[in-house]
């Protein structure tokens, strides 16, 4: 019993102090949840600015840094074939598949009920 009412005192008074200060911090309140995470983690010390670079660091860089694109320049695939050796590909393929189906019309498979006579 004691518990629930501990539990019912500092519900209330953490409502009461979130209105309260709510009010308060409305007028700079930041516009997004990230700045309000960003503003506790400076409070509380848990974001830091990073240290300076070190000398071996700094020298190692150039002054002007060139960065390539991100989007890939289309180069020419040596893989590519023309239209015309794909459709001489594509007859290849269908009479290779036409002489199939032409062996395995001579082949009875034993599963195959036998043809009805006519």
């Amino acid at each position: 019993m004691i518990f629930a009412r501990l539990a019912v005192v500092l519900t209330c008074g953490l409502l009461t102090f979130s209105l309260a200060g709510g009010a308060a911090l409305a007028q700079d309140a930041p516009s997004s949840g990230g700045a309000f995470i960003g503003r506790i983690f400076d409070a509380t010390g848990l974001r830091t600015p990073p240290p300076p670079a070190q000398d071996f660091v700094r020298d190692s860089r150039s002054e002007q840094l060139e960065y390539r694109g991100f989007e890939a320049t289309p180069a020419k695939d040596p893989k590519r074939k023309a239209a015309a050796h794909l459709r001489g590909m594509s007859a290849e393929l269908d009479a290779a598949a036409a002489e199939n189906r032409r062996r395995a019309g001579r082949v009875a498979a034993p599963d195959a009920p036998a043809k009805p006579a006519r």
